[in-house]
């Protein structure tokens, strides 16, 4: 009887642990459980998130396209501005310089010219009398080409010139 006694306790002790490993199944299937549904939903999160990064890329990249378009249209019309502001103030100089600075006429500049040139030859030579060729200057002077603006006037000297030498004969 020992040994059935023995036997029975083995058995009964069989099923507390058969007990007891089929209360750690279903703790180990619940757990799996419980992981499966957190992998599932983590999966499903990760996979929001990627599609949500996808739509913030894509948005981005179509700010960014409308941004370089705006930004070649405001430079294209900055450099108009610019072009245009720079024409309008080239054009109230010149028009300050007309009005108050009034250059010179063709032949004012020219007499300046003429006479830086020839001035001190021309009046040595009427104050030693030699008349003639002061005209003959005069008259060749004339004809210069660089000289066609102040022509009258070479031509008035030339005969007040004249005068003066028939005056002094």
């Amino acid at each position: 009887m020992e040994m059935n006694s023995d036997l029975a306790a083995q058995l009964e002790e069989m099923k507390k642990s058969l007990s007891a490993l089929e209360q750690s199944e279903q703790r180990c299937r619940e757990q799996l459980e419980t992981l499966r549904q957190r992998y599932a939903d983590d999966l499903f999160a990760e996979r929001q998130l990627v599609r949500q990064l996808r739509e913030d890329r894509h948005r981005i990249q179509q700010d960014y396209e409308r941004l370089r378009v705006q930004k070649g249209g405001f430079g294209l019309k900055m450099l108009l501005l610019s072009g245009f502001s720079g024409f309008m103030s080239a054009l109230l100089l010149c028009a300050i310089y007309v009005w108050f600075l009034k250059p010179a006429p063709d032949y004012i500049a020219e007499m300046t010219r003429f006479r830086a040139a020839h001035q001190l030859n021309l009046e040595r030579a009427l104050s030693e009398r030699r008349f003639e060729e002061v005209e003959q200057a005069l008259a060749r002077s004339e004809h210069l080409p660089e000289n066609q603006a102040i022509r009258p006037g070479l031509e008035l000297a030339r005969k007040l010139v004249a005068a003066a030498r028939q005056g002094c004969q």
